[in-house]
Parts: structure tokens; C-alpha cells; sequence
């Protein structure tokens, strides 16, 4: 297998997208990539590319490649109508598809910034914009594996429940404070959010805190048992 192929393999990225340029900076384990459609011939023998890669594309921070940050550039003219490429990102987020995705699979595990930070190598700034986004219904996850949660009293995470709870279809009796304020707070960021995955998170973020908090939650946990 060729060095290319490698690495094409690696990043996810298929035919007819290819790497057109890259550019590695050793001192600060940095990669930088071009994707673009192959050029199309223009000459009597050899097909032509630009002499240099562009900075003007928009570049998104994607999964590292071998201890090095990794960013994909690409042209918004050609990846215009290809949104859902693992490794394109959306317009004016940090992160690539297939970051984003890891990121979320972190959040639904329940890590905070402070651990997903060192995790991934990404800085806290990309990820406070890319969280608070999600937060407003601004950026959006491709599907992920949702991992394993819950008790024996407490509904698992994909229980149709917890969205009722979200939207305001089934109250509950709350006695706890901290569940106030954080079921306030989930249902006035659920109302601006349209991204199905998204809304699936906040349901996920909601029934950890029971999961968490089972000792406390008696007589909530009774109702819910009971919708």
C-alpha cells in the first residue's frame, strides 16, 4: 500500500475526493490537508494542479494522524452539496464530522471539557464554541453508538420518557432543586434545537443525572416508572 493510500484510508476519504496537497509541520506535530475533485485535464500530456495549496479554504480540525494535530481544508464549491463527509466540517464550526462525533460519544459518557480536552488534543476555546453551538441548535452530530446506562429503576437513555420530560408533554413532582434547574435548563435549550442527535444527547444528559442521583430521587423516580 502507498504512503497516499494510507492516509487516504485513515482520514475516511474516498473516491473521487483526494489529497491534493500536504503540509507537515514537525516542531509543532502539525498536518495540514487539501481534499478536492481530481482536476480535470487541460493540457496535451499532464493534468494540472495548483502550484501551491490555498489558504483562503476553510480549514477544520479533524482526528490526529500519528501523534499530529491534523486539519482538512477544502474548496466550499466543490464540497457545497457533500455536507455529510466524515471528514468535512460545517460552516463556521471548529471540528470535522468525525471529530464532532467523538466529541459527542464523550459528552454522552458523561466527561466534561477539562477531560475531552487532553483527550483529543483539541483546545478548550474550539470546544466551548463547539459545545455552546449544540447548546443553541447551531452545529450537529452525525449518528454514534450510544453507550450503556441506567439501573434497574432508572429507564434506559433511549426511553421515549425522557424526551417527554423535554418537551414539556409529562411534568413531574420535583422536590430536588439541582433537578429543577437542570430540567430548566435542558428544556429551554431543547426548544432552539432541531438536530435529532442533538436532542437525543440532552435526553442522555438527563437521565445520568438520575442515574447519578437514584438515592435522592425516590419520589420522582416512583413517577417516572409510572409514565
Amino acid at each position: 500500500m502507498m504512503a497516499d493510500d494510507w492516509l487516504h484510508k485513515a482520514l475516511d476519504i474516498k473516491a473521487p475526493w483526494q489529497i491534493s496537497h500536504v503540509v507537515e509541520d514537525a516542531g509543532s506535530r502539525r498536518v495540514d490537508l487539501w481534499v478536492s475533485l481530481p482536476q480535470p485535464r487541460s493540457g496535451w500530456f499532464f493534468s494540472q494542479r495548483p502550484s501551491a495549496p490555498d489558504p483562503k479554504h476553510p480549514a477544520w480540525r479533524h482526528l490526529n494522524v500519528g501523534g499530529f494535530s491534523c486539519y482538512v481544508h477544502a474548496n466550499p464549491v466543490e464540497t457545497g452539496r457533500h455536507q455529510e463527509l466524515p471528514w468535512l466540517g460545517d460552516t463556521n464550526q471548529p471540528f470535522t464530522r468525525a471529530l464532532a462525533k467523538q466529541v459527542g460519544a464523550y459528552f454522552k459518557a458523561g466527561l466534561n471539557m477539562q477531560a475531552i480536552c487532553p483527550l483529543l488534543d483539541i483546545s478548550a476555546a474550539d470546544l466551548w464554541k463547539f459545545k455552546h453551538d449544540l447548546d443553541q441548535g447551531h452545529a450537529y452530530l452525525t449518528p454514534m453508538p450510544t453507550p450503556g446506562a441506567g439501573t434497574s429503576t432508572v429507564p434506559a437513555a433511549d426511553h421515549p420518557v425522557w424526551q417527554a420530560l423535554l418537551d414539556g408533554s409529562n411534568h413531574l413532582d420535583i422536590r430536588v432543586l439541582s433537578l429543577k434547574l437542570l430540567l430548566t435548563k435542558l428544556r429551554d435549550q431543547v426548544q432552539r434545537i432541531s438536530d435529532s442527535e442533538v436532542r437525543l444527547m440532552k435526553a442522555h444528559e438527563l437521565q445520568r443525572y438520575f442515574v447519578r442521583h437514584a438515592h435522592l430521587l425516590e419520589h420522582e423516580l416512583a413517577q417516572l416508572n409510572e409514565i
